[in-house]
This record gives C-alpha cells, structure tokens and sequence, in this order.
C-alpha cells in the first residue's frame, strides 16, 4: 500500500501517456492526413473529368444506328462493285490483248 501511496502521480501519468498514445494511434488509423485526402481528391477529380468525357448512351445508341446504316450502304454497293471489278477485269484484257496484236 505504501507503494501506491509513493507513486501514484508516476502511475497515472503512466496511464495517460498509455491511454493518450492509444488515442493517437486510433485517429491516425481512422483519419488521413491533410496531404493524402488533397493527393486523394486530385484523383477523384481527375476520374470525375474523364467520365464526363466518355460517351453518353445516346451518344453509343446514335453510333449504334449509322453503323447500321453504314453496313446496309456497304451491302447496296457490293453487287456494284463486283459489276465494277468484272468490267476492269475485261477492260485489262482487252489491253493486254491489243498490246500482243500490235507487236
């Protein structure tokens, strides 16, 4: 008893020392610092910006509808193409064929 009675301003300041390191230790943990939550803003931000730059539904449903339109023209043309493709085809035979001739 006489123990306590000598040191018992020592133990209790022990304690708040313990109990105060504690409390320290818990914020630290629990909050973040002024320059991470700034470092962690800028990046929120900056991912913020680029998705308001990537393109809307309607923006990708309008794409959606002139690439099938686009394709549909593709289809029209082919048949006109091959039509074409026969025509050089004889039309470079044919000069193949004058140029044997003149020789």
């Amino acid at each position: 008893m006489e123990f306590l009675i000598e040191w018992w301003k020592q133990m209790i300041a022990v304690g708040v020392v313990i109990v105060s390191a504690g409390a320290i230790a818990w914020l630290r943990a629990t909050f973040v610092t002024k320059k991470a939550h700034d470092d962690l803003k800028q990046r929120v931000d900056a991912v913020e910006k680029t998705v308001e730059d990537l393109p809307s539904t309607e923006d990708l449903h309008e794409l959606d509808k002139r690439l099938i339109e686009v394709g549909g023209k593709i289809d029209v043309l082919s048949p006109q193409l091959g039509d074409l493709k026969r025509v050089t085809d004889l039309l470079m035979e044919n000069e193949l064929r004058g140029n044997r001739d003149a020789n």
